[in-house]
């Protein structure tokens, strides 16, 4: 059996859903133990205490790698179970007794029949208990506070060092909203209470084992024509009528593209910033050093740069044992090795993909560099693979060479708009019902559907948290090409001292004669090769105006400090 790579593992409410007796159809089963073979982990979750269910269904601990029963409160793994909290407080017992309210106790939780409800509240209240009321269809289950089937699905998708946005979770009743809720795709089945369809994002065609059969055998679990998650969306920015625009957040490719210094690396950074917001497991390959300060946020880490790279396995292992996100700094990496050492790094990220689920998405700036004709990391990724991003000024160059099919553009303008040439290629990537593209302003950027129905619409880019420099890491570390290097000179030529870089500038600044720092001020060199080289306007902008103010007959020494401590400010803080 095939399965999609977004899915490892399936949390299956019990009565009503996997069964409507006490035991569940034997052709269920076989498809149950199909997909585990495919490398799903299946995890029963059920209201029912454990010993009861065991005594009608002997085979459950054969049959599922995790179960989570009375509601979220007891967990039971390899054959071992154990209580997560404190049972329901005992002075309910006689309480209930007295007004001969039959009810029967787990480990953890008390169940009673529903129309007890009101009663068992009052008493509740009486002892002084935060305990909760939970309803499954017409019977009631009182709960230590916090406790539910969203709670237990979480620690047994832990355990299993499984993301909940690499699980599926199908219920039917009431209770079963919270298991839904904690898992990246909410599944009912046909018989489902009309709440629990309402908040699902697919409603199966049939009821209970029949319904668990459609989803294991049917296009869903294979990821054929699924729908992305309806509540897992990317806000990108706002449209030109005050809409908000957003991306699904799975489930889904993107190519994002413009030309060179429009802004792909800050939507790159943007898309990235959105995600780790929901929680997802990112692999960001970065060539040029923009998205290095994205390490500064939680769950992220950056490798390379000063560190040096780690060999690909390595990198695998930190991803797995985190469980986070992974910057890949390659910016002190020559661009003729980071072909061979992506394809070795997206084959083993695809390999823990293909077992973990993570990275959940893979976002690759400078695309054209490792995917550019006749590159070894072509065909790294499969078609129909999903959770991609590639960010490049060559769309056509690299579309084929990457083996993938995408499902939105993000193409971003420049002064003039969207440049005829890119027009022409974004259009490309379209079909012939797409009327002719909007105009873009600077600043602007239009996100586009290819699946039919084909959309536009045109936005400016939302704000990021993260401070976005451009070139970040390669101008503040990595070596410009010679002919770009900063030269110092003084009044009577070339003092011999280079920078390639802002670290070599800074030291070089510091520690020059106090006449070559006058000459260049008084030329403007620095902000000039600021502005031209690193092509950085804001800090070209700030150096220029401490050049204004240079004056012959005046220390220079202040005006030499307020540069490097914007440098420092700018890039290496």
């Amino acid at each position: 059996m095939r399965v999609a790579q977004s899915y490892h593992a399936i949390a299956i409410d019990y009565d009503g859903t996997l069964t409507e007796e006490d035991q569940p159809r034997l052709d269920v089963l076989t498809a149950l133990e199909e997909v585990r073979q495919a490398g799903v982990k299946a995890i029963l979750v059920t209201g029912r205490v454990f010993s009861e269910l065991a005594q009608v269904f002997p085979r459950v601990d054969d049959c599922f790698d995790f179960i989570v029963a009375e509601n979220g409160g007891v967990l039971r793994c390899a054959g071992i179970s154990r209580a997560v909290t404190a049972p329901v407080p005992f002075e309910l017992d006689e309480r209930l007794v007295s007004r001969g309210i039959s009810f029967k106790r787990g480990q953890v939780l008390l169940a009673c029949d529903g129309e007890h409800e009101v009663a068992v509240l009052k008493e509740l209240r009486r002892i002084g208990s935060d305990c909760q009321l939970v309803r499954n269809r017409e019977a009631l289950m009182v709960l230590p506070a916090g406790v539910s089937k969203g709670s237990g699905v979480s620690q047994a998708l832990r355990e299993l060092g499984l993301s909940y946005h690499s699980a599926v979770a199908i219920g039917d009743a009431e209770n079963d909203l919270a298991l839904l809720d904690r898992c990246e795709l909410r599944v009912a089945v046909a018989n489902a209470t009309p709440s629990l369809r309402q908040h699902a994002d697919i409603v199966l065609d049939a009821p209970n084992g029949a319904g668990i059969l459609e989803l294991l055998r049917g296009p869903v679990l294979c990821g054929e024509g699924t729908p992305p998650p309806s509540r897992w969306r990317i806000p990108l920015g706002t449209s030109t009528d005050g809409e908000l625009v957003t991306l699904p957040a799975s489930n889904v490719n993107v190519l994002v593209v413009g030309a060179s210094g429009v802004g792909k690396s800050y939507m790159a950074g943007l898309l990235a910033e959105r995600l780790l917001e929901l929680d997802y497991s990112l692999c960001i390959i970065d060539p040029e050093g923009d998205h290095a300060p994205l390490g500064r946020l939680p769950g992220v880490s950056t490798v390379g740069g000063r560190g040096g790279l780690p060999p690909p396995h390595e990198i695998r292992a930190l991803l797995r044992n985190s469980l986070g996100s992974l910057v890949i700094d390659l910016t002190l990496m020559g661009s003729r090795d980071q072909p061979a050492y992506l394809s070795e790094l997206f084959r083993e990220l695809r390999e823990e993909r293909r077992q973990s689920g993570l990275p959940h998405w893979f976002i690759v700036d400078e695309a054209h560099v490792p995917f550019g004709a006749h590159s070894v990391a072509c065909g790294s990724f499969r078609n129909g693979e999903k959770g991609v991003c590639l960010v490049t000024y060559d769309p056509l160059g690299i579309c084929g060479s990457a083996g993938l099919e995408f499902d939105h553009v993000i193409a971003l303008a420049g002064e003039g708009g969207l440049s005829p040439s890119m027009r022409s290629e974004v259009e490309s990537l379209g079909t012939e019902l797409m009327e002719p593209l909007p105009r873009l302003e600077k600043g602007q950027a239009l996100l586009l559907r290819l699946a039919e129905p084909l959309e536009a619409h045109v936005f400016g880019l939302g704000p990021r948290w993260v401070r976005h420099v451009r070139h970040w890491h390669k101008y503040a570390e990595a070596h410009l090409p010679w002919e770009k290097a900063f030269r110092f000179r003084g009044p009577s030529g070339p003092t011999g001292a280079v920078a390639d870089n802002l670290l070599e500038f800074r030291r070089e600044l510091l520690r020059c004669d106090h006449l070559v720092a006058s000459h260049h001020l008084a030329n403007a060199d620095f902000s000039r090769w600021i502005d031209g080289v690193l092509q950085d306007d804001r800090l070209a902008s700030i150096v220029r105006a401490i050049e204004e103010r240079f004056d012959s007959n005046r220390s220079i020494e202040g005006l030499r400090r307020e540069i490097i401590e914007a440098v420092e400010n700018r890039y290496l803080a």
